[in-house]
């Protein structure tokens, strides 16, 4: 048995149950849960691309994306955006590594047969009812992810690195409540901190409008 056969064995029997008992849909190696406001999340395990029949790497990738965030995506590139949810397409992206690990370090789980696929899948689903699930369901709400963006926690991108992103964020969750002060204020912030290159680019801020024009 190849350690791609054995993962994916494992993800099917361990994994795949635990996310379709917290409203997930899908099979290995992503699930998907969605509300009726079309906002998503997403979890997906990830294999190294230097992995071997004989061995491999993994980790757990987590991500949020809310819908005004899709629909700007899919603006952004049209035909070339995936037909389905990507943890890749998400507002919200993080990893989950394995039990132990040291705090900052990108670390894998490995996987070699039967045993050590059962093992690090097992360990999978105790890091997701840890610090996966809970989660992935307040990013799930507007009034969650907006309170993460609020703390500057984006998963991957944090405020003090990416102001621009925050602010385009914000005023993509803010778009669909109509014109108001804190709109503006999003829209303003995030013109005025795009990178110099970008100055020259109208487009977010003029489809944002295009969206709520009254």
């Amino acid at each position: 048995m190849t350690a791609q056969h054995a993962l994916k064995t494992a993800l099917r029997d361990v994994l795949g149950p635990v996310a379709r008992r917290h409203g997930y849909t899908g099979s290995a190696p992503t699930w998907r849960k969605s509300n009726p406001a079309g906002d998503w999340v997403v979890v997906n395990v990830q294999s190294s691309s230097g992995s071997t029949s004989e061995s491999l790497r993994c980790v757990v990738n987590i991500a949020a994306a809310p819908e005004p965030w899709l629909r700007w995506r899919r603006h952004q590139f049209g035909r070339g955006t995936p037909k389905t949810i990507t943890d890749s397409m998400g507002m919200y992206r993080d990893r989950l590594h394995p039990t132990g690990a040291p705090e900052g370090v990108d670390s894998w789980w490995v996987v070699t047969d039967q045993a050590s696929a059962t093992d690090a899948v097992t360990d999978m689903v105790e890091r997701m009812n840890d610090a996966g699930w809970a989660l992935l369901d307040t990013l799930l709400s507007r009034e969650g992810i907006m309170e993460s963006l609020r703390r500057g926690d984006m998963g991957y991108v944090k405020r003090n690195h990416h102001e621009a992103y925050f602010a385009r964020a914000e005023a993509l969750l803010r778009m669909d409540d109509g014109r108001s002060g804190a709109r503006e204020s999003s829209l303003s912030s995030a013109l005025e901190n795009v990178m110099p290159t970008q100055r020259e680019d109208p487009e977010f801020d003029e489809w944002v409008r295009a969206q709520t024009r009254e």
